[in-house]
């Protein structure tokens, strides 16, 4: 049934617009109630075994969007991400680790080879890293919705392997990544609208390992060492 992937797909791409920029065109607040309907009736398809936390969590999403102005929010995302790599919370994966100094071009690679797998490429007006993590999670909902098509074409051995990339990728990247960034962010903040944001993302991408059979890490990753490098 295409109808679940779709839905995980809409949710990925909430998380995603979250963490743009208040001044990019990816970016929803989610003050409009329709929005949040939308947002409430994907959770209701694809929250799995947290579905009413989620429920919570998008409630409360909704009511935090009308009541925070532009100018807080944009205040807090400077706070939090800044104009640097290095902020309170760190948007990119490569950020963090343990790794010696051929650790980050060696993981930034595995990133992209993801993409390019898949014949993705970044805008290069954005300038972006593909270890964002809203590019990490438009990315999976990419992978979403290109499942939920191979469902509808009945190609069942394409679904497989895309399934497959999701677990993949799930495991190696972004389940680890996202919640040790989600952290960072519910650090920084308390009851703001990027932190019930955060929660939110943190929430789902416990369902999702759920769902895929992915080990929930729960230990965190430390900040890299600043060993000069930058890609």
């Amino acid at each position: 049934i295409s109808v679940v992937p779709l839905a995980r797909s809409a949710v990925y791409g909430v998380i995603a617009s979250a963490f743009r920029g208040p001044g990019s065109p990816l970016f929803r607040s989610f003050a409009d109630a329709g929005e949040a309907d939308a947002l409430r009736e994907a959770i209701s398809i694809a929250g799995g075994s947290e579905t009413e936390r989620l429920m919570k969590l998008s409630h409360a999403f909704h009511d935090i969007a009308l009541s925070t102005d532009g100018a807080t929010l944009l205040a807090e995302f400077v706070h939090l991400f800044g104009h640097t790599s290095r902020g309170a919370a760190p948007p990119y994966e490569t950020e963090y680790g343990t790794g010696g100094p051929f650790s980050q071009p060696q993981e930034m690679s595995d990133i992209s080879g993801f993409f390019n797998a898949f014949g993705l490429e970044l805008d290069p007006s954005r300038h972006e890293r593909f270890d964002h993590i809203c590019c990490e999670l438009e990315f999976m909902c990419f992978l979403c919705a290109k499942q939920a098509h191979a469902i509808e074409a009945g190609d069942n051995e394409n679904t497989a392997e895309i399934v497959r990339s999701q677990r993949i990728f799930l495991r190696d990247h972004l389940s680890r990544f996202g919640r040790t960034f989600f952290f960072r962010v519910l650090q920084e903040t308390d009851g703001t609208w990027h932190a019930i944001a955060a929660e939110l993302g943190s929430t789902f991408l416990d369902a999702e390992c759920q769902r895929l059979d992915v080990e929930i890490e729960r230990a965190y990753l430390p900040l890299r060492p600043d060993d000069g490098f930058d890609v």
